[in-house]
């Protein structure tokens, strides 16, 4: 639920970057350097005037920064004159502004400009009692990316963290939303690149400000069903189980009972194996459409329909090389009939019997496991999205790699994930996106969530997933219920 929503303010609110290049050229004219290119200054901005007029002097040239202290004080001495020079607001934002209004939103501004500057741009531009809160760079508040401010606002505001929307158009704004615990937005009309938004993760990447309207909406009612449904697709770790549940909410099995028997189909896409999906659902009336390991293997009523593989040179390729990379690293083997261990990780077996009621066999030789293989797990306590990102950028061609899980990280064969299998269910069955409802979390999600018009998240999810689907939801079983007939 989102009961407020917090702004940066250059970039974000204001087209500030002509402003700040005149004012900044006009010191290092001062003293002799410059000028810059205004489309510089957007890279310079973010983090405070100080950092800005530092970016500025090394690219002049004064990498020792001599000048600083002038430069400084004459390009603050020019904003004291007139704050708002050269300064307008983004279209679309005033509306935008009075929407949030209307849904009962409480708006904020925080920013690295300091605090009497940004109170004096903000109610110039804006007038006064626009915003509930308005939060500038103080000495007693650490500055962006600290996320001390944004706690702080959010705190003012009578909020928790999580009924916040940060929004932002930086690097920083991204990492200040996502360190404050908030759902971070990403907008394109500021001063960087879509691709700087989606690396520093940001849960949504908003093209026009009245999108954050919509955007609300949706995490704030959840599902909008305004056609017929077909089909519906479910992850099942971190979207139908929270972390440590072990079984489905009571009311989910008969639920998609009576969902399957009024002619909707219901398939579970998931990482694990088919015998630990078939525990799960063991109460369902109807045969279940199961995509397992990722798409690596698919069932029907318990029966395989594709089993797609690695060649026995790729996957012995990829543990020499996770082993290469580092200590502290378990492989668990999708075959077949079961999931390859190797022998001597008692403990390890154990709880994966335990908590993801997996079928092992222990092996001798992870790289000989005596059977075909479609998915390689892995399992790691070190930081899983630097781990994924370093094979992603060396494999990317050749292997499909994802987080799956806050210690997990899974690889597929090019070409085979949940969204394959997805595709390849709608086909089997005449369905079409259109008809399609689809419920994930995480990055292995990304590619399934893409094949439904109807894509939901939990509101646990993962960036890269949240910004894959149009939805957000609390419970995945209200979301469902909402399909049943009267």
């Amino acid at each position: 639920m989102i009961k407020a929503c917090i702004f940066d303010l250059d970039g974000t609110l204001a087209d500030t970057v002509e402003s700040i290049a005149v004012a900044t050229n006009r010191a290092l004219a001062d003293v002799g350097l410059g000028p810059l290119p205004a489309p510089n200054y957007k890279y310079y901005a973010g983090d405070g005037a100080k950092t800005l007029i530092e970016r500025a002097l090394v690219d002049c040239g004064d990498t020792e920064l001599k000048h600083f202290n002038k430069v400084y004080d004459i390009y603050s001495e020019f904003f004291k004159k007139d704050c708002t020079y050269k300064v307008t607001v983004f279209d679309g934002i005033r509306e935008a502004l009075d929407g949030l209004k209307e849904r009962g939103i409480k708006t904020a501004v925080l920013s690295n400009k300091p605090h009497e500057r940004t109170l004096d741009v903000i109610h110039k531009l804006f007038g006064e009692g626009v915003f509930d809160q308005i939060q500038g760079q103080m000495d007693s508040v650490k500055r962006k990316p600290d996320p001390e401010g944004a706690l702080l606002t959010a705190g003012k505001l009578g909020v928790s963290p999580e009924e916040c929307m940060y929004i932002g158009d930086t690097n920083v704004d991204m990492q200040t939303g996502n360190a404050a615990g908030m759902y971070t937005v990403g907008v394109l009309w500021g001063f960087r690149t879509r691709q700087e938004l989606e690396e520093n993760n940001a849960h949504h990447i908003a093209a026009h400000p009245l999108e954050l309207l919509a955007l609300a909406d949706r995490k704030n009612q959840g599902l909008t069903i305004d056609s017929p449904v077909r089909l519906v697709v479910s992850d099942i770790d971190g979207t139908l189980l929270k972390p440590g549940q072990l079984f489905l909410e009571s009311g989910f099995v008969p639920t998609v009972n009576t969902l399957m028997a009024q002619g909707i189909t219901f398939a579970v896409a998931s990482g694990r194996q088919m015998d630990s999906i078939k525990t799960l659902f063991k109460d369902c009336d109807q045969p279940l459409y199961m995509i397992a390991d990722n798409g690596g293997h698919t069932f029907y009523g318990g029966q395989s329909v594709s089993f797609r593989s690695f060649l026995p040179e790729d996957y012995k390729e990829i543990i020499r090389a996770v082993r290469a990379y580092g200590p502290g690293y378990a492989f668990v083997m999708a075959g077949k009939h079961s999931y390859y261990i190797e022998k001597g990780q008692e403990e390890f077996a154990r709880q994966l019997e335990d908590t993801l009621m997996f079928e092992l066999e222990a092996v001798d030789d992870i790289e000989n496991p005596g059977g075909p293989v479609c998915k390689i797990a892995i399992y790691t306590k070190n930081d899983v999205n630097q781990f994924a990102a370093h094979f992603q950028k060396q494999w990317q061609d050749r292997f499909e790699i994802a987080v799956s899980g806050d210690c997990w990280i899974d690889m597929n064969p090019v070409g085979v994930d949940k969204g394959a299998g997805v595709r390849a269910l709608q086909e089997r069955l005449g369905v079409s996106p259109e008809e399609t409802v689809i419920f994930g979390d995480n990055e292995n999600d990304v590619s399934m969530l893409c094949c439904g018009r109807y894509s939901c998240v939990v509101e646990t999810a993962k960036p890269a997933a949240r910004r894959a689907a149009l939805y957000e939801t609390d419970s995945v079983l209200k979301e469902i219920k909402k399909l049943l007939a009267d």
